[in-house]
């Protein structure tokens, strides 16, 4: 990377850093504003970053853009409390992901000429993951029930590590369709990485949070460099899963969840959710200038078509079936169905995908229909976030004769999770909390 590319992604984060605060009232986003100007500065435009998607620092930033991801995601879960407080994020993640998944292939083959099955299945796939950092006003505004505002949060933190290793398998389906690989040999490498990885992240992240625990409790160290070792935590997962032939990335997600229920309280020390931040915006704005760049002239009205299909049937359709008869609104559906924004886990699935398939013509079309929806969906959720979020803010406090009785008012504990740090806190919309804190993913100090 040269001089002049680390100065230009220098300024735009110092830029972005000071202005971070004020863009929370207005309808553009950090990704939004990094994939504009990835775009505007990568070689579409004006040229000045001079990146190429296959520069060794490409690489090493998608890489570390994944695992930190994957890691902090992972370790601000506890799952004891998810399956007793959080029935929302519950029914999104066990039914509404497989059939976003299904739904998504299904609209790919039917919409997009020419994809063969395997391109299919990788669209689904990648798409199905959400961010719940592309519609930040949804997941910070106090108007929106605490219940909702955590459920998608919740769902977000832990969609993209449930969908790796799936879309693992189909990265090695589409290499076993390809000339010279051979079936039975991807399948048990890909098991063997995947077993590996896991066996691998559960053993660092235990024993570092035991070990860490140890010493707090002994007045060895501090709570802060909690924060600053979960970093370490990750690349020594990352590093050991590789060094025995596994996932470095499943390795990430796993030592995230084995690290949470040894320190006993979630990793908010700011750190490793500060340096996902920084990476996933930077994420963004590789995207926009080598993959978004080099695309723009290659969509077609079947992909515009699929991107908009993906942004609402393939999302909404799942989501409504998931909340049957569990007493939401109909409202709530329909805002939870809509605030399934595509963003980071795609993005990195994309990067990924081209490393993987030397064979880009085979699919090509799959990574033009991810990219134009991930776009789409940076600029309408950015966009539409605030004042639907105050929209539906509206609709709950006008139902406040009947907050007893609603699912939307559930007694919630307030995980930080995804790009969202915070304290760990019980609050129900039944009664106004009497504790100020910090939304999620707010700028606050």
């Amino acid at each position: 990377m040269q001089g002049g590319t680390t100065l230009i992604i220098g300024v735009a984060v110092v830029a972005y850093a000071a202005i971070a605060r004020r863009l929370d009232s207005t309808p553009v986003s950090g990704p939004m504003l990094f994939v504009g100007l990835g775009v505007l500065l990568g070689d579409t435009g004006s040229g000045w970053l001079g990146l190429e998607l296959s520069a060794a620092s490409i690489r090493m930033l998608v890489e570390a853009t994944l695992a930190v991801v994957l890691f902090s995601d992972a370790s601000r879960v506890d799952l004891a409390n998810l399956r007793k407080h959080l029935a929302l994020p519950g029914r999104l993640l066990a039914v509404g992901l497989p059939l976003s998944i299904a739904f998504g292939v299904l609209a790919a083959l039917g919409l997009l000429h020419g994809i063969p099955w395997e391109g299919a299945l990788l669209v689904g796939i990648m798409l199905a993951p959400t961010d719940a950092a592309l519609g930040q006003a949804v997941v910070t505004d106090p108007s929106v029930p605490v219940y909702v505002r955590q459920g998608l949060n919740v769902e977000s933190g832990l969609n993209d590590g449930i969908v790796f290793p799936v879309f693992e398998i189909a990265v090695t389906v589409a290499l076993v369709g390809l000339e010279g690989v051979e079936a039975g040999s991807a399948v048990a490498t890909l098991a063997r990485e995947i077993a590996f990885g896991a066996l691998a992240g559960a053993l660092v992240g235990a024993t570092c949070g035991r070990v860490l625990s140890w010493s707090r409790r002994h007045s060895w160290t501090g709570r802060h460099w909690h924060g600053i070792a979960t970093l370490g935590i990750t690349a020594a997962a990352y590093g050991l899963a590789l060094g025995i032939g596994g996932n470095g990335f499943i390795a990430a997600f796993a030592a995230g969840l084995a690290y949470r229920p040894t320190v006993g309280l979630p990793s908010a020390d700011d750190v490793s959710h500060d340096a996902a931040e920084l990476l996933t915006m930077l994420a963004f704005l590789v995207f926009g200038a080598v993959v978004l760049g080099d695309h723009l002239g290659s969509f077609d009205w079947h992909m515009v078509l699929y991107a908009l299909v993906s942004l609402t049937v393939v999302r909404m359709v799942p989501v409504a079936l998931a909340l049957l008869g569990s007493n939401n609104r109909l409202p709530t559906v329909a805002f939870t169905g809509w605030f399934g924004p595509r963003g980071i886990a795609s993005v990195l699935y994309s990067f990924l995908l081209l490393e993987a398939v030397d064979e880009l013509a085979v699919y090509e079309p799959v990574v033009a229909v991810v990219t134009l929806t991930i776009t789409l969906s940076v600029v309408l959720h950015g966009m539409t976030a605030s004042p639907l979020a105050a929209v539906y803010g509206r609709w709950y406090a006008s139902m406040a004769h009947e907050h007893d009785t609603m699912a939307e008012s559930a007694l919630v504990f307030e995980h930080r999770l995804g790009r969202s740090s915070g304290a760990l806190r019980q609050h129900s919309d039944r009664t106004p909390p009497t504790t100020a804190g910090r939304d999620p993913g707010s700028h606050e100090p």
